[in-house]
């Protein structure tokens, strides 16, 4: 059964505008789309992707690696495409990212199509499109745009070090330097709710610990620094997360057993004395709860024998129902401006 969402079914209701000989598929949606693309043979497709579980759905619908790109950037290809679609994303920083990334990846006279949901605040994008050439509206339905952008200023070549950001912060003494990048959690900045769950780390954690969802890694690094000797691992969907993970433990002088990139804990392997997280809860433009919803599940089997899971989550969020049915039991550590920090004990 082909599944699509709305985005990607507005682009098949125009297929006429998807007639190329080359083209790059930017941030696609974890549905059908790119593989359908593949299947009709008419052009030749290249996938660029922050997200693993978009890479893994694809290499299984058998999109080929070769075709495949995931990480924080694509590098200049020898034949340049002639068609670029982008999937609308939620962050107007990470937009501007993946447009300075993919405008000179175009060849001459190229053209740049822009889909998404009306209600994710794509109709703003058609004034801030008009910066880099022509913009034309070519359809709108199932409540979502499309548009095409056809290029007619020269763009600057793309510099990944012109986009990062850093910042310091000490928490319990400890001072920890961060790296982000557009897109990432905690970018710029250190959020309330990771600062209350660190307050809450002032004794008890050694051996192996898993960071969950770890964004810039600021969770993971301050507790190596916190507790040295500890065995610590950091895990994300993102790869831009993991990219400036990578960064923030370099200039921590932290080094990792491993920095993995996982939908979920899919590529998970081993047992832990700690897992930590600041879950996320949304993917690209849309609030998701499943994910976080299912690590919380699954959270006592990666945990050793008095293993603790500790989170920080808004506490609207019902996660506490979750943790009681897997552990017997949830503590309350701290709440404060909206965020509580939860844990639970492996037996």
């Amino acid at each position: 059964m082909n599944v699509l969402t709305n985005p990607s079914q507005l682009l098949v209701k125009n297929s006429d505008v998807l007639e190329a000989e080359r083209i790059l598929v930017i941030q696609p949606e974890n549905d059908d789309f790119v593989s359908q693309l593949c299947q009709q043979g008419t052009a030749s497709v290249n996938v660029f992707t922050t997200s693993e579980a978009v890479r893994s759905r694809l290499a299984d619908l058998g999109v080929s690696d070769a075709c495949l790109v995931y990480g924080e950037c694509i590098p200049v290809q020898e034949e340049k495409p002639d068609t670029v679609i982008l999937y609308l994303q939620k962050s107007r920083e990470f937009m501007n990212y993946l447009l300075a990334m993919s405008l000179p990846l175009l060849m001459d006279n190229g053209r740049l199509l822009l889909v998404g949901e009306n209600g994710s605040g794509i109709k703003s994008w058609q004034k801030r499109l008009a910066a880099y050439g022509d913009v034309v509206k070519i359809d709108s339905a199932r409540h979502c745009s499309l548009y095409v952008l056809t290029p007619t200023v020269k763009p600057s070549p793309f510099v990944i070090d012109d986009w990062i950001a850093s910042f310091e912060e000490v928490v319990h003494d400890v001072c920890i330097k961060a790296v982000t990048l557009p897109g990432v959690f905690n970018h710029g900045r250190l959020d309330v709710g990771t600062r209350l769950l660190l307050e809450t780390m002032e004794a008890g954690f050694k051996g192996d610990i898993l960071d969950f969802g770890c964004g810039s890694g600021v969770v993971g690094t301050w507790l190596a620094k916190r507790f040295p000797g500890i065995r610590l691992s950091l895990l994300d969907n993102d790869a831009m997360a993991l990219a400036a993970t990578r960064e923030t433990c370099r200039i921590n002088e932290i080094e990792p057993v491993a920095v993995i990139g996982s939908n979920g804990l899919e590529n998970v392997r081993g047992r832990f004395n700690a897992v930590v997280s600041n879950p996320p809860f949304h993917e690209g433009v849309k609030t998701q709860y499943e994910t976080t919803e299912q690590f919380l599940r699954e959270s006592k089997s990666l945990l050793k024998p008095r293993g603790r899971l500790r989170i920080v989550a808004n506490s609207f969020l019902r996660y506490p129902p979750i943790i009681e049915a897997v552990f017997g039991h949830c503590h309350v550590l701290a709440k404060r401006n909206g965020f509580t920090v939860y844990e639970a004990i492996n037996g």
